[in-house]
């Protein structure tokens, strides 16, 4: 029994959520969502990770150690990601001389 009341928890915010958004999508198709993304984005995403922090009980040192795993990793997708895009302009610009 205590399964489906963890199960219920998890499941019943999201659901509720999205009905909420069924019911306002169907009642105004033109609904404007700027408001709704600027709160998920600015108010949402912050307290999911203070949330998800201070929930597992790492240290600060454990934090402060994978830190700098966690930069290295950013550094290099940013790298990749500028490569990338590099390479897409270039392929783009030779398409469009021909």
């Amino acid at each position: 029994m205590d399964i489906y009341l963890k199960l219920f928890e998890v499941l019943f915010p999201i659901f509720f959520v999205v009905g909420i958004g069924y019911y306002l999508g169907k009642n105004n198709p033109k609904i404007d969502t700027t408001f709704i993304t600027n709160f998920a984005a600015n108010i949402g995403t912050p307290a999911m990770i203070i949330y998800a922090l201070t929930s597992t009980g790492i240290s600060f040192e454990i934090f402060k150690n994978y830190f700098w795993y966690y930069l290295i990793a950013i550094i290099i997708f940013t790298f990749i990601g500028i490569i990338f895009l590099f390479f897409l302009k270039f392929v783009s610009m030779l398409l469009c001389d021909h």
